[in-house]
């Protein structure tokens, strides 16, 4: 016969499986890291160009970055899958939510002729809030919850607050802040947190 478990042992296993994805989660913060990074710097140098100098063709380095950084943590991603044995429900959750933040992503890009640079860049800030907001309600881990909220009240200053993000330039500045409170802070807690961090 099969023994039935308690509310406690419930509410334990529970527990176990949370901390085993947080734990294994952790251990991938180099994805918020390296993402982070890269879009600070495209974002960073897409503004420096297109406030100091002439070059037309400012808004290539987000291709030539994206790009790079997309090769680099496919690779990263396959050589951890190949280290894990199996994928807990927590981290199965978490790949679904950022599968479909890309999916989406790739919809607002698309259509990024249509609303407008600056429209498009509002609506990715908010999406950056709500991607790492989630994951930290998921994984119970506070600096993603509130890098996920700012950015989103970013998102929503970029509706309401027409007058300062009509201008191209300081939405790329509220992008690049919502990329180091959503990502790069969040993940070097992560890093630090995960035993196996260098």
């Amino acid at each position: 016969m099969e023994k039935q478990m308690s509310e406690q042992e419930s509410l334990q296993l529970i527990r176990s499986m949370i901390d085993r994805g947080r734990h294994n989660f952790k251990a991938q913060s180099i994805f918020y890291l390296l993402w982070g990074w890269a879009v600070l710097v495209a974002g960073l140098t897409q503004y420096v160009l297109l406030s100091f100098t002439d070059y037309e063709k400012h808004w290539l380095v987000w291709p030539v970055l994206m790009v790079a950084t997309a090769i680099t943590s496919a690779f990263i991603g396959r050589s951890q899958s190949k280290k894990q044995r199996y994928v807990s429900f927590v981290e199965g959750s978490i790949r679904y939510l950022w599968g479909g933040f890309v999916l989406y992503l790739l919809m607002v890009l698309f259509i990024s002729k249509q609303i407008g640079w600056g429209s498009s860049y509002i609506l990715i800030i908010g999406l950056y809030g709500l991607a790492t907001f989630v994951s930290g309600g998921i994984l119970r881990f506070a600096p993603l919850i509130v890098g996920g909220l700012l950015s989103i009240l970013l998102g929503f200053a970029g509706v309401f607050a027409g007058d300062f993000f009509a201008h191209f330039p300081n939405v790329l500045l509220a992008l690049c802040l919502s990329i180091v409170v959503s990502y790069l802070i969040p993940g070097y807690m992560l890093r630090k947190k995960a035993p196996d961090a260098a």
